[in-house]
């Protein structure tokens, strides 16, 4: 099994911030066609664009991206969802 990371989160976040594919794209120093390939799922981001990500947007892991088991052989996908702790008072 391979474990993906994708941002289906991103284009909501990008669209909240009032953020163009073009500015997101300037703003991490990536191409602009990076941003609509993150955002369609072909491309998966790597742990430090993602750590931008959630530092530009001020927002957590699970607001912008979801764990996907993925079987190499049969393109079978499982979304792993983290669960949210609580904190306890």
């Amino acid at each position: 099994m391979n474990v993906e990371v994708r941002a289906t989160g991103l284009r909501a976040m990008r669209d909240r911030h009032h953020l163009t594919q073009r500015e997101l794209a300037r703003r991490l120093g990536v191409t602009q066609n990076y941003i609509p390939a993150l955002e369609a799922g072909t491309r998966n981001p790597g742990p430090k664009l993602r750590q931008s990500l959630m530092q530009l947007f001020q927002c957590d892991f699970e607001d912008l991206f979801v764990v996907v088991m993925v079987n190499p052989l049969t393109k079978r996908e499982q979304v792993l969802r983290p669960e949210r702790t609580s904190e306890a008072s």
